[in-house]
């Protein structure tokens, strides 16, 4: 591998060189390299050459360009070592029909302050190109964007958008953006106009997107660059709260406030309807003695068994809720007569007969209710007095 001429060269002008190969490790350098590096580095074959390189930033992007003929030769200007500002020149060349990497160190004869000066103002332009493509690189990876005619029509998709799809930019041009992003509005209409769209990856799995319209021209009717952000945790944690605040944290079953909703659909939607609904307020007798008597874990444990049993008896379209406590709410929703209301109240009583609660061999607990019903519109025409009648009949039949 030695070259002749190389040595000689070096030594008559005061040149030295370093020939590494694509993993970056030294396979060969001139005799007074040592004068060229730090005096505590010690160089030697197997080397890592960034050792030498430390302060350049993007090294080996660079050399990857270089490798791959992207570039002719790349030229580090500058750096100060043992007092002595020096040129590096690194190109390929090729020994045995290998390709390696040679850097060429030259001293910096025109050490002058506006030299140097421009020679920092250069590198510290690279350094901003540098940092602004990386990021703009990792925004390519991570935003998907596309580009959309006024009626919706692909005309462009970046990487990110063909790598989440699983297709290529050819397959997308010319289709209807709402065939892989899915929003309630088909079109999205204004400049800067925020959108949630949801969209199917490769892999099957649902994600949603804060997408972003940028009107190219400041004009509604122009076309349009959507630019997409991954909110699917986001999205996540709405789920989770919405339905923390609808239900009930110990039983899962819908709480007073869902319940109110379901109630308020309920009346506007039977409006003018020969249908009714009603409200079945049910009250678990003698829990209090089960606290007192085997603890609340105990107490807690019944509670979800019997919103398991009123979940069982009654219909998919009707309601289970509970209020709090031992009170629970079954909304019966689109009734036809009042025989289905009086069949489902005597299924209640009959079959959580048949489903004590068993917590172990030696507490079993029977279940007992208590019923109070009201009918809409006949008990009220509004949440509160429905439940609250419900609520009131239910307590006459307790005492007595």
């Amino acid at each position: 591998m030695k070259d002749l001429i190389l040595p000689i060269v070096c030594s008559k002008y005061n040149i030295s060189y370093i020939i590494f190969d694509k993993d970056l490790k030294i396979v060969d350098f001139a005799k007074n390299m040592q004068d060229f590096i730090e005096i505590d580095l010690k160089i030697e074959n197997n080397s890592d050459i960034r050792d030498f390189f430390w302060e350049f930033v993007g090294f080996e992007d660079s050399l990857d360009e270089l490798y791959l003929s992207k570039k002719e030769y790349l030229l580090i200007p500058m750096i100060f070592r043992n007092n002595i500002y020096y040129d590096v020149n690194i190109e390929i060349c090729f020994i045995t029909g290998q390709k390696y990497f040679i850097a060429m160190y030259t001293k910096q004869q025109k050490n002058s302050i506006e030299y140097f000066q421009t020679i920092q103002k250069i590198n510290e332009t690279n350094f901003k190109n540098y940092i602004e493509n990386k990021t703009n690189n990792k925004i390519n990876e991570k935003l998907i964007s596309f580009h959309i005619d006024k009626d919706g029509t692909i005309k462009k998709a970046n990487s990110a958008c063909t790598c989440f799809l699983g297709l290529e930019e050819k397959d997308l041009i010319g289709k209807h953006f709402s065939l892989y992003f899915f929003s309630r509005n088909k079109k999205i209409e204004l400049n800067n106009h925020s959108n949630i769209l949801r969209a199917e990856s490769k892999d099957g799995i649902e994600v949603f997107f804060h997408a972003e319209s940028i009107s190219i021209n400041n004009d509604v009717s122009s076309d349009k660059i959507i630019v997409c952000q991954d909110i699917t945790y986001l999205k996540k944690i709405e789920i989770e709260l919405e339905y923390a605040v609808n239900h009930d944290s110990l039983t899962g079953l819908p709480n007073r406030l869902y319940l109110i909703k379901k109630i308020e659909e309920s009346i506007e939607k039977l409006k003018n309807n020969k249908l009714f609904f009603a409200l079945c307020f049910i009250d678990l007798n003698k829990f209090k003695a089960v606290n007192d008597n085997y603890g609340h874990h105990v107490g807690d444990m019944l509670l979800k068994h019997v919103g398991e049993v009123l979940k069982h008896i009654v219909r998919e379209e009707d309601t289970v809720s509970r209020l709090g406590g031992d009170e629970f709410v079954v909304l019966l929703d689109n009734l036809e007569s009042i025989d289905y209301l009086e069949k489902t109240v005597l299924r209640i009583k009959e079959v959580s007969k048949k489903m004590p609660f068993y917590y172990n061999k030696d507490i079993v607990i029977e279940l007992s209710f208590s019923f109070g019903i009201s009918i809409y519109p006949r008990d009220g025409k509004d949440p509160k007095t429905l439940i609250d009648s419900a609520d009131k009949e239910m307590y006459l039949n307790k005492i007595r």
